[in-house]
């Protein structure tokens, strides 16, 4: 690993788990100073004992991207902590799973529109502020290829109400938007794409058989991702070797979106 992200602050969200996690371990091998956070302070307490047991340092805050007062202090925490604001990945996310059984139709596309689309504006609204005053930075965004095609009919995902690709695609038209506004300014904001990934977000369904192999096919390369080969991908978009890359969307699927 190189020292591509020395010198730059970074806020981390959804990094008690998945693609977060494994974004703030890439993040500290390539010299970042992180400020990690999630809803879940359990697993940010897990992740910290991890990086202090390897000798790393990690500032860590509980907190929800919904409530702005929360992100307010996520992002005072950041500059509390580095004196600035450089990188911000927005990963902390839900599926319509992760809602409580009993929820009805409405409260499930409530609850992941609220985390997925909310969420990551109010953390580009408030990172933007703080990046403004260091004359630029970078934010990578986590959308998904359901954010750009439909949940295949052959996988039981969705009967076309599935709040997930919809909040993903509105994921995808904010980083678009903020891309072009705010390039002039320095700031870079991208997303990446992943394709069906091992995280916890896919463990209840991966947990089938039948299912876990229709999703591996479902890419040309074979297989399913892991959370590292996509924080690769976010490493690369937030450090100043993408310095010419600005609104685009990555995919990160094993080919799956060229199919």
């Amino acid at each position: 690993m190189g020292e591509r992200l020395q010198g730059k602050a970074a806020i981390v969200t959804g990094a008690g788990s998945g693609i977060g996690r494994a974004c703030v371990l890439r993040f500290l091998q390539e010299g970042a100073a992180i400020v990690a956070t999630d809803i879940h302070a359990s697993a940010l307490a897990k992740l910290a004992r991890e990086v202090a047991q390897a000798g790393g340092q990690l500032v860590t805050v509980a907190g929800d991207v919904t409530r702005q007062e929360d992100v307010a202090a996520i992002v005072d925490t950041a500059i509390a902590a580095c004196g600035r604001l450089d990188v911000l990945v927005n990963s902390a996310g839900i599926t319509a799973r992760n809602v409580r059984a009993e929820a009805d139709f409405a409260e499930r596309w409530e609850a992941v529109m609220r985390v997925n689309v909310k969420g990551t504006l109010l953390m580009c609204h408030a990172a933007v502020e703080a990046m403004r005053r260091n004359g630029g930075g970078s934010i990578v965004n986590l959308a998904s290829v359901m954010g750009t095609v439909g949940y295949p009919t052959h996988l039981p995902f969705s009967d076309g109400f599935n709040a997930y690709p919809q909040s993903k695609g509105a994921v995808i038209q904010m980083t678009r938007d903020m891309g072009v506004r705010l390039a002039a300014e320095g700031i870079r904001v991208n997303a990446v794409c992943p394709g069906f990934i091992y995280t916890a977000l896919t463990e209840n369904v991966t947990s089938n058989p039948e299912i876990h192999e229709v999703m591996q096919r479902s890419h040309p390369i074979g297989r399913m991702g892991s959370a590292e080969e996509v924080a690769n991908v976010i490493a690369f978009l937030a450090s100043d070797e993408a310095s010419f890359v600005a609104g685009a969307v990555w995919a990160v699927d094993g080919g799956y979106t060229a199919q």
